[in-house]
């Protein structure tokens, strides 16, 4: 008599137990945020676009530093995030001919002249951006107490290197990746 009972009790314990986990799951999925909806950033001044996450934060620059006007930065929503992205144009008029092995060549020169610990993980210039041969940094470098990892990737057309930096602590590098690689992956240069 007692198996009697022992198996309708496995099994409500079994069907209890499923119930759990599908209601744990679907709270799971219910916690994660869903997908993001993607703007468009366009600068006809600078004749780039691209898009970007609709819930990340965006600062117009324009601000100029030499031959490099910073255009605009990006920032994801994590408050206590040091991530960022931000894309630049620099005029190289002055160097005609410049091809991107050279341009990430100097620009490799003064990272290292420039960061403390900085330390190359990737340098390559066989990528393309906006359809266009692009060059690709990865390093890592020091600031204050922050290991930070950046990511350049940049390409020349005409009498113009278009560049995208992308930031993050160590740390958080990797979380952000998917989404900076789909806005880099959406980058136009329109002029």
């Amino acid at each position: 008599m007692k198996s009697n009972t022992v198996i309708p009790i496995l099994v409500l314990v079994l069907i209890l137990s499923g119930l759990t986990l599908i209601v744990e799951s679907k709270l799971i999925a219910i916690a994660q945020p869903g997908p993001t909806n993607l703007l468009t950033y366009a600068n006809s001044t600078y004749g780039i676009k691209f898009q970007y996450p609709s819930n990340w934060d965006k600062v117009q620059n324009g601000t100029k530093q030499d031959t490099e006007t910073d255009i605009v930065t990006l920032y994801p929503p994590a408050s206590n995030s040091n991530a960022s992205i931000d894309v630049s144009v620099d005029d190289i008029s002055d160097e005609k001919g410049m091809s991107v092995a050279q341009y990430s060549s100097e620009g490799l020169s003064d990272l290292k002249q420039s960061l403390k610990d900085f330390k190359v993980i990737e340098s390559t210039t066989n990528n393309v951006l906006a359809t266009l041969p692009a060059y690709k940094l990865v390093y890592t470098s020091q600031d204050g107490n922050t290991v930070l990892k950046d990511m350049e990737i940049g390409a020349i057309k005409g009498d113009k290197a278009y560049i995208i930096t992308y930031e993050g602590g160590v740390g958080e590098y990797d979380k952000y990746l998917p989404m900076v690689q789909k806005m880099i992956n959406s980058f136009q240069v329109t002029k």
